[in-house]
């Protein structure tokens, strides 16, 4: 038996605020729109912005509950925390000199780890 991904979902409680996090600060492409859910790709995945939750997450420390996360790759980490910075964006572990990776949450608290790649963003 194979798998593979097919579209990751994203659900969210509010679409404006998630839409703009995914487009205008991590520049994922809006490929196709559904009613009030967006197509968002993002290199070769593409994701499925659902603003369907009924209430906010429960923000729990990373790793102290069951989650999923995913990572995003940079060439330049100490840019990219920098950027994240400049706009605002909660940080669920800064980054520090020397280290490869650092982790945000978007605005329903959901974590993206921002690890930096040798090879460049995939």
């Amino acid at each position: 038996m194979n798998f593979s991904p097919g579209e990751i979902n994203i659900i969210c409680t509010d679409i404006q605020r998630s839409l703009h996090f995914y487009v205008n600060v991590l520049h994922f492409e809006v490929v196709a729109v559904e009613d009030d859910c967006y197509h968002l790709r993002c290199g070769s995945y593409v994701f499925l912005l659902l603003p369907v939750a009924r209430q906010p997450l429960e923000v729990s420390p990373y790793c102290s509950v069951p989650t999923f996360s995913a990572d995003l790759l940079t060439p330049d980490l100490e840019a990219a925390y920098h950027y994240f910075l400049t706009h605002k964006i909660a940080f669920e572990r800064p980054w520090k000199p020397g280290a490869r990776s650092f982790i945000i949450r978007d605005p329903d608290g959901l974590v993206w780890e921002i690890i930096e790649s040798q090879t460049g963003a995939r």
